[in-house]
């Protein structure tokens, strides 16, 4: 059994379709919380809980975020770990902020988020780390692409370039376009996922710095161009971009995990 929480999102979507065949998932929101039955009393193996983060329906203003977001994941690992103390919780932190200004890093480079939503992320890394005697394992994700891409429903910067594709459409995106990017698709990402959900974990908690292809945000565009027609507007007065540089090479090696969904 997988319990998951931020299923309607990109990576939750995509992580279905990929279960769809060999796992049983039962989705949470934070709306569950409050029932005494959150989770399954019998499994026929170690259950997992996957959290990949609540809906902003947890908020009533942009300053509870923090507070709000971690009592929420709090109150879910203990009432996991109250039902299922031999289960594993894998943690996705999808906070981009935290892996800026970062060359050569590794899982035990301090994280200082520029963003409250980086600082949620942060509280709830820090709260499995030390606060729950569970197998915990922490992603931290650089920016995830791919998936279903429509105009209505786009992730970040290449979907949004994807989705404007041979339409009459101009896209206009604020960016300097030396700065660099590590992205990684949504499938590369659910395909470690189910790897660490399948295999034993080296530790009882482990972090994994999971990065997938370094471009510019000029090749970015270049690339993306090579599919199609492609209207862009571009203003770079913007702020200095950062640099992102993740090393992705640890988790490759424990579980065996390719890449294959380079841009």
């Amino acid at each position: 059994m997988i319990y998951l929480t931020g299923a309607n999102g990109l990576i939750g979507t995509r992580f279905q379709q990929f279960c769809k065949n060999n796992f049983e998932v039962k989705t949470l929101t934070y709306r569950d919380l409050s029932k005494d039955k959150i989770f399954i009393d019998s499994h026929t193996e170690p259950p997992c809980l996957v959290h990949l983060g609540w809906s902003s329906n947890t908020r009533t203003s942009v300053m509870d975020q923090t507070k709000l977001d971690v009592h929420n994941s709090q109150i879910l690992f203990q009432k996991f770990h109250e039902k299922n103390p031999e289960g594993k919780i894998i943690f996705v932190s999808t906070a981009g902020d935290m892996h800026q200004n970062q060359t050569g890093v590794t899982e035990t480079t301090k994280r200082i988020p520029r963003t409250l939503y980086g600082h949620a992320k942060l509280e709830v890394e820090n709260e499995l780390e030390f606060g729950s005697p569970c197998q915990t394992v922490v992603l931290r994700v650089s920016n995830v692409w791919g998936g279903d891409i429509d105009e209505n429903r786009v992730n970040g910067l290449v979907d949004k370039l994807i989705s404007s594709l041979d339409t009459n459409r101009t896209t206009e995106i604020y960016a300097n376009l030396k700065s660099q990017v590590d992205l990684i698709h949504v499938d590369d990402l659910v395909m470690l996922m189910l790897k660490i959900i399948k295999r034993q974990t080296p530790s009882n908690h482990d972090v994994f710095l999971v990065g997938g292809q370094s471009l510019s945000i000029c090749d970015i565009i270049e690339k993306v161009s090579e599919r199609g027609s492609l209207n862009l507007k571009v203003n770079q007065k913007g702020k200095e971009k950062t640099t992102i540089s993740i090393d992705p090479s640890r988790a490759e090696e424990l579980y065996k995990w390719t890449r294959g969904h380079l841009l």
